[in-house]
């Protein structure tokens, strides 16, 4: 795939096309902004620009069959811009089709693109599904070229942190500061990394809050007020600084307790006898392990152990099982699951989902024979895993539920659990979530392995090797040197994960036990326990 230019006969009036198309698409309009993208395809049929407009209401109007044909087309069409690549690309990035993107950049590799902007763009969507190699190559050849905008040094400091290189994180994020004092994300980003002295910035942060009104920013600043006064262990501040943040993130979120209830009693749904119904794609290569539990409970660390192996490959956290569902049943829903896959269950193709996974996988195994898959909240996608994958297996992660509820509290998630905001909302969602793990344990218990974080910190080796006699493989040593290892750790735990297998993390919530006395009776737990 090349760039290539268009016709300049017709140049005029397809940026006409193309430009309304988007503007219409922005507005809502959708049946308008279809008109005019399927009218510059009448003067250009392979134009990029279009099919991807066109791809993108279908979307809208959640037909995922018609958005993914017209994105293979799009595929075979002429690149006239780089703008049209990234549209593409973000476009692949909806389809959860990482395979393609990563193909896509290495015949376009960045000495090829435009502008440090492209490359910037470039590199959060290679970021975000999980393709950190070349999301490396692509930010540092956006610096190289000179790109000090916000975006540039802001992506260039989250891929650093990634890679454990954390004061390249720091240098830059500053860098970004004194060009724009009020940029959330950079703030956030450094009161990550716990550098020395954090009290010394809390000043610039509060600043910047009271200067901003944008609902996201303000989270973003509010978390960062919190990490650092947490460091400092001024925690009557701390905490005032995250409910504010959660405040703000929650506006932010259209979190509805009633249909999520609805959601969990839909799964409660599944029968033994459907889940080992025998329909589903034998002989996968390589056989996926799931690890999965709430967030914030230890799947991090799990994968990181597990990934130790030299069997066993890394593959993070991807939407892939989404989007073999949304595949089969033509549904493109945006959630993590939808009621209506759910209820139409019965009538999927589970041969072609488990296919389909393990196709799209393949690529993050590196030719090892198996594959981690980490994205915590696949316990809602249990049963039509392990129906449509019969090999793979599953270790599900259990930790103190007040450890989990303060450590959610504290982590700004970009959509995910939308119930952590709130102490109250995390309870009842635990109570939720229990009683899931409990059914999904009931219909295949051979099949699920329960791993508890604390036993794991404390007794590594000895879970390490439960895991993999679970698994079918032989225990090794070097797999709990996971502080040794200089692969991108993408997660909330990115931080962490460097300073190896830390035994310190329980029982924080200590210093917030009075405000936190609501949730902990919810929760039906005693703050002395």
């Amino acid at each position: 795939m090349s760039f290539a230019p268009p016709d300049p006969t017709r140049l005029t009036r397809l940026r006409r096309n193309l430009e309304r198309g988007f503007m219409l698409l922005e507005s809502g309009d959708r049946a308008a902004a279809a008109a005019e993208f399927r009218q510059g395809l009448g003067l250009d049929p392979q134009n990029v620009g279009c099919l991807v407009g066109l791809a993108r209401c279908e979307l809208e109007e959640e037909r995922h069959q018609p958005a993914r044909a017209l994105a293979m087309r799009a595929l075979r069409g002429r690149l006239d811009s780089p703008r049209a690549a990234i549209e593409l690309l973000a476009l692949l990035a909806q389809l959860s089709e990482s395979g393609l993107i990563r193909d896509i950049v290495r015949q376009i590799p960045p000495e090829r693109w435009d502008s440090a902007r492209s490359l910037t763009e470039v590199a959060q969507i290679l970021s975000l599904m999980g393709i950190h190699e070349e999301a490396r190559q692509f930010i540092e050849a956006a610096v190289a070229r000179g790109g000090e905008e916000p975006a540039t040094l802001v992506m260039y400091a989250t891929v650093m942190l990634f890679y454990g290189e954390f004061d390249r994180a720091y240098e830059a994020c500053e860098r970004c500061l004194r060009k724009l004092p009020d940029e959330a994300s950079a703030h956030w980003l450094i009161s990550r990394l716990r550098r020395p002295d954090p009290l010394a910035r809390v000043p610039r942060i509060e600043q910047a809050l009271a200067r901003t009104s944008d609902l996201e920013d303000r989270a973003m600043l509010a978390y960062a007020l919190h990490n650092e006064l947490h460091e400092a262990g001024d925690y009557e501040r701390a905490w005032q600084a995250l409910m504010e943040a959660c405040r703000a993130k929650r506006q932010a979120l259209a979190y509805r307790p009633e249909a999520m209830a609805e959601i969990f009693r839909l799964l409660g749904g599944w029968s033994r006898e459907e889940i080992r119904k025998g329909d589903g794609f034998l002989g996968a290569c390589p056989i996926p392990i799931f690890v999965i539990g709430l967030h914030r409970s230890g799947t991090t660390l799990a994968e990181r152990i597990l990934s130790g192996h030299s069997q066993i490959a890394q593959g993070g956290e991807t939407y892939d099982v989404r989007a073999q569902l949304r595949r089969v049943s033509g549904l493109h829903y945006p959630a993590e699951i939808d009621p209506r896959i759910i209820e139409a269950r019965s009538a999927l193709d589970y041969r072609a989902i488990g296919e389909g996974y393990v196709r799209g996988i393949a690529w993050r195994a590196r030719g090892k024979p198996f594959v981690t898959e980490k994205l915590p909240s696949n316990y809602f996608n249990l049963g039509f895993i392990a129906r449509a994958l019969p090999e793979a297996k599953f270790i599900v992660l259990e930790r103190d539920p007040i450890d989990v509820g303060l450590s959610s509290l504290r982590t700004l998630f970009s959509h995910a659990c939308p119930y952590s905001y709130d102490p109250l909302d995390y309870a009842q969602y635990w109570h939720w979530y229990q009683g899931l793990m409990r059914h999904w344990q009931a219909l295949v218990p051979e099949r699920i392995l329960v791993i508890d974080y604390q036993r794991l910190v404390d007794e590594p080796a000895t879970v390490a090797a439960e895991m993999c006699g679970f698994i079918g493989v032989p225990f090794e040593p070097e797999m709990l040197a996971i502080e040794q290892r200089r692969d991108a750790v993408s997660t909330a735990s990115s931080v962490m994960m460097r300073e190896g297998i830390r035994k310190d993390r329980g029982r924080l919530w200590t210093a917030y036990a009075r405000e936190l006395e609501p949730m902990i009776e919810a929760l039906g737990r005693s703050a002395s326990a």
